[in-house]
C-alpha cells in the first residue's frame, strides 16, 4: 500500500469514528471537500500543513497519521510488564498500554492511613472506580462516602476528589478515566 493511501485511510478512519462528514471536516480543516476526498482515496499528496490542519480538526496528534499499523500485541499489557508509579505509600499500576486511546485504566493501592492527595483535586474527564479490596473514604467535593470491596462509583468531570484508606489492610481499586489524563 502506498504512503499517500495509508495517510488517507487513517484520516478517513478518524473522521468516520467521530461521525463527521467530509464537508464538516473539510470546513474545520479549511480545505475543500474535493481535496479531502482525494486525500482519503490516496489520490493527493497532502502537505504537512494540510495534515496539521486535519489533525487539529480531528483532535488527533499529527504523528498518528505517519505511524505504521500497530500490532494487536501492542495493545496487550502483560501482568508482569505493567508500568508502576510508586509514591508516598501509593502504588499506581497502568492497565492500559499507553494514553493514546480514549480511555485509561489504572489500579491504585493505598496502605492503611494513606491518602491519594492531601487536598482533593479535579480533572477533566469522567472517572469510574471499582473497589477491589479494603475500605476507602472518598472525599467528593464536600461529601465523605465510605466504599467497600465490590462497590463502584462514578465521579463526574471537574469534581474535586481524593481517596483515603480507612481500613487496617491495603486498599485496592481500579479506575477508568476518559479522556486519559493521569
Amino acid at each position: 500500500m502506498d504512503y499517500e493511501l495509508q495517510i488517507g485511510l487513517k484520516i478517513k478512519a478518524c473522521r468516520t469514528d467521530r461521525g463527521m462528514t467530509m464537508k464538516e471536516l473539510a470546513e474545520q480543516a479549511q480545505i475543500t471537500p474535493s481535496m479531502l476526498s482525494q486525500i482519503e482515496k490516496g489520490q493527493a499528496n497532502p502537505s504537512l500543513n494540510t495534515i496539521r490542519l486535519l489533525s487539529k480538526a480531528l483532535n488527533e496528534p499529527m504523528f498518528r497519521f505517519f505511524m505504521d499499523e500497530v500490532s494487536v500485541e501492542n495493545d496487550v499489557v502483560r501482568g508482569d510488564k505493567r508500568k508502576h508509579i510508586i509514591e508516598n505509600g501509593i502504588d499506581y499500576e497502568m492497565l492500559t498500554p499507553d494514553m493514546c486511546g480514549n480511555l485509561e485504566m489504572i489500579t491504585m493501592t493505598l496502605k492503611p492511613g494513606a491518602v491519594s492527595c492531601e487536598q482533593p483535586m479535579s480533572h477533566i474527564g469522567e472517572e469510574v472506580a471499582l473497589i477491589l479490596s479494603g475500605t476507602v473514604e472518598l472525599l467528593l467535593e464536600h461529601n465523605s462516602i465510605t466504599l467497600y470491596a465490590g462497590d463502584s462509583v462514578r465521579i463526574k468531570s471537574k469534581i474535586k476528589h481524593s481517596w483515603r484508606n480507612i481500613g487496617d489492610s491495603e486498599m485496592s481499586l481500579v479506575f477508568a478515566v476518559s479522556p486519559p489524563n493521569f
